[in-house]
């Protein structure tokens, strides 16, 4: 703040000191860019926000030096005699001038922020052996996939033929898990822990190893010699194909249905499933998990409500804007937990796979799923409708406003 203060007392000291060297009439013109620099540098707004890397303040810089440049091009030769006569004759005294404050206080805040960045990046490359690694390999170890694979991608093919392909989503805290719990018992199905390897962000090879019981050097490795995101799927794909033993991949992260976009263009074989559960009973089960994103507020509270409700109904609307596609399929919950034989048989049937009874029944050794929240091995219909006694009434009006038009889209009163 002392910068900006420093910035806008030299220019408006330049301002005077062009005015008295010039009529008014003529140095008006150039006052405006200088105002509309200064006014850029010290107010709130941005069009390139700040925690961008690298780049967070160069807005400021190009709009700011500019409008300086710009007004002293618009001021006439007088205005410069005038100046430069009271500074020689010691009239005024010397102080930098706003030109060159500018240019340190945006640097000086760009430069800030670089070596924060470089701190972090230069921990990560401290953390990991380099020695004998490939150039390849540590520029990888730097940049991270995510940028890895953006500046690979450009030669990475668009669209993959990969057929055997099941991607399953919906609001956390829709069935989401016990649908891949009974699927997972079909012979031709292959469905694990989450992978989140849809996402913008996907676990670390750390966490993806531990859950499906892989090396993560393994895994990392896929991740260095893939172009792309498509094509790191599609080494994860034939890995757990060649694993599992079985054809059909079904990947299950409750977020996956706001990629549909992603999977769509890069996977166009791939089977779409939304499965849907009323809001209103997702809100009562989704406040009181630990990755309910309630911002502090108490989990019995209306606003710990509200923010679970705004959560389901972005995941709920990312995923119906699909209805339209051969390859999208809809699940009811409640349809599921009160006819699942009915129900399973259909989706099946929109799979292409054969119909096997053992699916609805548990086997005597299935283990419980350690990294789900709450792993099921039953089906119980006892869940649905269970906001009518769980919320109070100042939730349900709540729920009434925001859920509304979306509930009556996907079928609920």
């Amino acid at each position: 703040m002392a910068c900006i203060k420093r910035f806008i007392h030299a220019a408006w000291f330049e301002g005077r000191l062009w005015v008295s060297g010039c009529t008014l009439r003529k140095s008006a013109p150039a006052l405006i860019p200088l105002l509309v620099a200064v006014g850029y540098v010290a107010g709130p707004w941005d069009f390139i926000p700040d925690h961008i890397p690298y780049v967070g303040h160069a807005d400021e810089a190009g709009i700011a030096t500019l409008g300086v440049l710009t007004a002293r091009m618009l001021l006439p030769p007088e205005a410069f005699a005038g100046l430069l006569e009271q500074m020689r004759d010691g009239s005024q005294p010397f102080q930098p001038t706003s030109l060159q404050l500018l240019t340190w206080l945006v640097w000086h805040r760009r430069l800030r922020r670089t070596r924060a960045h470089a701190a972090t990046r230069l921990r990560r490359l401290r953390s990991r052996p380099h020695r004998n690694a490939r150039a390849a390999d540590r520029l990888f170890d730097t940049v991270g996939y995510r940028r890895w694979w953006q500046l690979r991608s450009i030669a990475a093919p668009r669209v993959s033929a990969l057929s055997g392909l099941v991607v399953v989503g919906g609001s956390p805290r829709s069935g989401t898990t016990l649908l891949r719990t009974l699927l997972s018992r079909h012979s031709m199905i292959a469905a694990g822990p989450e992978t989140t390897v849809f996402l913008n962000r996907i676990s670390s090879p750390e966490d993806i190893a531990t859950r499906l019981g892989w090396q993560a050097a393994e895994i990392r490795q896929w991740q260095r010699d893939s172009r792309s995101q498509a094509e790191f799927i599609g080494r994860f794909h034939a890995a757990v194909v060649q694993r599992f033993g079985k054809p059909v991949w079904l990947e299950k992260t409750p977020r996956n249905v706001g990629r549909f976009r992603f999977v769509r263009r890069h996977f166009p074989n791939a089977k779409l499933v939304h499965i849907v559960r009323d809001g209103r009973d997702v809100v009562c089960s989704l406040r009181r998990t630990p990755f309910a994103r309630l911002d502090h507020a108490a989990p019995d509270s209306t606003a710990a409500a509200i923010r679970c409700a705004v959560q389901w109904r972005k995941l709920v609307e990312a995923g119906i804007k699909w209805r339209h596609d051969p390859n999208y399929y809809e699940l009811s919950y409640e349809a599921l937990v009160r006819a699942p034989e009915e129900q399973l048989r259909a989706l099946l049937t929109f799979l292409d796979l054969p119909w096997e009874p053992q699916i609805l029944q548990p086997a005597d050794d299935e283990a419980p799923d350690i990294f789900e929240s709450k792993a099921t091995r039953a089906i119980f219909d006892s869940s649905p409708g269970r906001w009518r006694h769980e919320l109070s009434p100042a939730d349900q009006r709540a729920l009434d406003v925001l859920l509304g038009p979306t509930l009556a889209k996907v079928g609920y009163a």
